[in-house]
């Protein structure tokens, strides 16, 4: 396929149907969906190129054929669900993805691991090396876990609000039938994550996988196990790896768009979204023009930045207004860290792909090495402002094992992220960058051999990085803390979580509404998707 290149010499349209900011993954899905019904619809993204966290770019001059997925590095298994694939063709457009199983591999220092496989009857397998107690309480909330995600899955693919759908009822239908599996999540509900931990769990490599994938707050807080159910989306489908990088799926929904008819606009930001009469009428560009929406707006920027900066001042009522600016983004106290190297040759994990016996090549795999109380300590230093020591990883890989075109022949990229340092840290970001780098990049280097003898170069980014590179306010890369409170209809607040504001012809998409952050595009098919019933329903 050829390469995308936005709207180059298109002009701005001044009055399309719809205007979507931002040409990350999901406002390029309300997008198409828009123009597939039939619509006019501009894109205006402020970055010179689209993708937003998706995107794949070479980052240094000594590598320049090195390729590296610069925020995301997979799309969910929800995206696999969601049927955008199918349903905006992009196989058509270049899309090829491959699925991703195991989800997760915990290593250990003595060079065993443990695999977390789609089908948990493998998992299990592995556990009773080291403990059948442990791979019984495996299947048990395996078991449990699978009819509540019938329902889970059900309600992420609806509206919010109008949940109630044929999947749905098959859902309801199902579950009904084994109670006692639902009955026996109970605790989901009040544990923290790590009491749920340690009284599941008799060994430590279930509990420092199940810690690395899904902690997502402080892990002693009541009300923090239900993240586990992350467990049970990798075990109903595989995460799906884009090949040339994150950034062909942003490519291929272009495609997608603009074979029907719609523009894309790199380079133009919106300062101010106009109201008047309670109704969008317009959008105030950084360069003072004015872009007339004929129906409506769909803003997938981070909801703090669309309801409390796009808008004007005094536009919400008293109570939306407090809302909008109490919206979540740093009360898990964390941010992200993201580590990118070039590296000139092939890392080696030889050590323990000979205790697995080389069934896979775990350079291909989201990995992970921590233990429970090591990611316990890591968050109870972040709430308190300090670094960890050691900085809790929660998953490295080499992408370019999976995908060759990341990478020169015979070289590698390597991709590390942990979602477990502070937001607001007592010593700078600026001024601990290089020994944070230099710490966690040799911590890495005890588990893929060769790592610090190959690197080219590397990009170290910490929250402000992430917040300035990505316009992701506090670096957050959910939009909206991964609250129990902000899920369903109160993400990103109350009153505001039903993709629609207060605001006729105004519409929230992206990270920060239902269902997830991630890759899985749910947020901007589902805000088309109530846009467009509304305009019918207007009729």
């Amino acid at each position: 396929m050829q390469p995308i290149t936005p709207s180059a010499g298109t002009d701005l349209p001044h009055s399309p149907d719809y205007v979507v900011i931002g040409a990350g993954h999901n406002g390029l899905t309300a997008a198409c969906y828009l123009a597939k019904a039939g619509h006019s619809v501009a894109v205006l993204e402020a970055s010179s190129g689209i993708g937003g966290m998706t995107t794949t770019n070479p980052l240094f001059a000594d590598a320049p054929g090195h390729l590296f997925n610069e925020g995301a590095i997979q799309a969910t298994g929800i995206f696999g669900l969601s049927g955008v694939t199918e349903e905006l063709e992009l196989g058509r457009y270049g899309l090829r993805m491959v699925p991703v199983d195991p989800a997760h591999v915990q290593l250990a220092p003595d060079g065993s691991s443990l695999a977390i496989w789609k089908d948990a009857s493998r998992t299990a397998d592995e556990l009773r090396r080291f403990s059948k107690k442990d791979a019984q309480a495996w299947l048990d909330l395996a078991n449990a876990l699978d009819p509540a995600m019938d329902l889970v899955v059900a309600y992420m693919k609806a509206h919010p609000l109008r949940p109630w759908t044929k999947e749905m009822a098959s859902a309801v239908a199902r579950a009904a039938r084994h109670p006692k599996r639902l009955w026996s999540l109970r605790h989901f509900a009040t544990a923290s994550h790590t009491e749920f931990l340690d009284e599941t769990f008799e060994s430590e490599l279930p509990k420092g996988a199940l810690a690395a994938m899904a902690a997502f707050s402080q892990m002693r807080l009541d009300m923090t196990a239900w993240a586990m159910i992350y467990l049970g989306i990798v075990q109903k489908t595989p995460n799906l790896m884009p090949i040339g990088g994150t950034g062909s799926l942003p490519a291929a929904m272009s495609r997608c768009l603009l074979a029907h008819g719609g523009t894309i606009h790199t380079g133009v930001r919106v300062d101010e979204i106009v109201v008047s009469n309670d109704r969008v009428t317009a959008l105030r560009l950084d360069n003072d023009r004015l872009v007339r929406p004929r129906v409506g707006v769909i803003s997938t920027c981070n909801p703090v930045i669309t309801l409390n900066e796009l808008l004007p001042e005094g536009t919400l009522d008293r109570k939306m207004s407090i809302r909008a600016h109490d919206i979540p983004i740093r009360k898990t106290h964390a941010t992200s860290l993201k580590i990118n190297v070039a590296l000139s040759g092939e890392v080696s994990m030889a050590r323990h792909e000979k205790w697995r016996g080389n069934d896979i090549d775990l350079r291909r795999h989201l990995v992970a090495w921590h233990t429970l109380k090591e990611q316990d300590a890591g968050w109870n230093s972040v709430v308190r402002g300090e670094w960890p020591d050691p900085v809790p990883v929660s998953c490295a890989m080499i992408p370019s094992a999976v995908d060759p075109t990341q990478a020169p022949t015979g070289q590698s990229t390597f991709y590390l992220w942990s979602g477990v340092i502070p937001v607001t840290p007592n010593e700078p970001w600026e001024d601990v960058r290089d020994k944070v780098g230099d710490s966690v990049l040799r911590n890495c280097a005890e588990y893929y051999d060769g790592l610090d003898d190959l690197e080219i170069d590397r990009k170290v980014l910490g929250g402000p990085d992430i917040e300035e590179r990505f316009n992701a306010p506090a670096g957050n890369v959910y939009h909206v803390d991964p609250l129990i409170t902000r899920f369903g209809p109160m993400k990103p607040a109350p009153g505001l979580g039903a993709y629609r504001t207060p605001i006729d012809g105004l519409y929230l998409s992206g990270a920060g509404t239902h269902p997830v952050g991630g890759v899985c595009a749910l947020p901007g098919k589902l805000a088309a998707q109530t846009a467009l019933r509304e305009q019918r329903l207007a009729k």
